[in-house]
């Protein structure tokens, strides 16, 4: 019972995204603001991690389940793209370097601010 509830809010949670979305006439995506209207329970103290843990946890040991559709949905029209993977495949990885590199330099960023920050405390002690 406790993995219904969580589940459920979690669900009511994307499904106010996509009524929300659909208000803005899809200026946002419905999942994109389904996970801030979740962040925002949880930074507000109205909905607690242990309302949502363990259901999210499930969800995210088993993401590959839901990536299957995507797949299949590839492999459908893979003739039709196969002329273009090429492309297809350099972008994907030109991406990912961004990416990592966009999360290595942020890391970075992180730990010198938070450095910085440790040094202005013992000055001021």
């Amino acid at each position: 019972m406790k993995y219904l509830k969580q589940l459920g809010v979690l669900l009511t949670c994307c499904i106010a995204g996509d009524a929300l979305s659909i208000l803005l006439r899809g200026a946002l995506p419905g999942n994109v603001l389904g996970m801030v209207l979740l962040l925002l329970l949880l930074v507000t103290g109205r909905v607690q991690t242990r309302h949502v843990e363990a259901a999210a946890d499930f969800l995210l040991q088993n993401m590959a389940f839901f990536f299957l559709p995507a797949c299949l949905g590839v492999l459908d029209i893979f003739s039709q793209i196969k002329s273009e993977i090429a492309a297809i495949l350099a972008v994907c990885v030109l991406t990912t370097l961004c990416t990592a590199a966009a999360t290595a330099l942020t890391v970075h960023l992180v730990f010198r601010l938070q450095h910085r920050t440790g040094e202005e405390a013992l000055d001021h002690d």
